[in-house]
């Protein structure tokens, strides 16, 4: 869906944002107004006729503006980089290729700002993982955002 919603976007000529709360209505140049979970939301293409308060607004909104790691690929540490828009509940996972669950590295509320957490290479039970593709998700109060990273031996 949020490629679709993506692609949506960027075809668009001209959008104004109605409304910035948890949903973002959007008013098409051809009079529909359509609406969108602002979690869903990764990238967006303001046209000129979108105000720079109404720009603003929006982006402060969205829940978790930045997530990396580094390095990546990674021996046997890598840290992961966050910037949370909003302070809350926040979950970060790590799970393996399968989508099985491999090491919870944080379950804690945090505030609004920048975060960093540095994860081993270590299962829940302690253990070193093989070689292969990871993927972390970071959520926030629901919203979440996932990146794949690569640990070589």
């Amino acid at each position: 869906m949020k490629k679709k919603i993506l692609c949506f976007l960027l075809l668009l000529i001209s959008i104004s944002v109605l409304n910035c709360s948890e949903i973002l209505y959007i008013n098409l140049t051809s009079g529909e107004t359509i609406s969108i979970p602002i979690a869903l939301i990764e990238q967006i293409t303001f046209s000129d006729s979108v105000s720079i308060s109404d720009m603003v607004n929006l982006i402060q909104k969205i829940p978790i503006r930045f997530l990396k790691n580094y390095p990546n690929p990674f021996n046997p540490v890598t840290n992961i980089v966050f910037e949370l828009n909003v302070s809350g509940k926040t979950q970060i996972e790590i799970f393996n290729a399968k989508g099985q669950k491999v090491k919870t590295l944080m379950n804690k509320k945090l505030e609004k700002g920048n975060h960093s957490i540095a994860w081993d290479g270590k299962n829940n039970q302690n253990n070193s993982v093989s070689s292969g593709v990871y993927f972390y998700r970071v959520s926030v109060n629901g919203a979440q955002k996932i990146n794949k990273m690569l640990m070589i031996k």
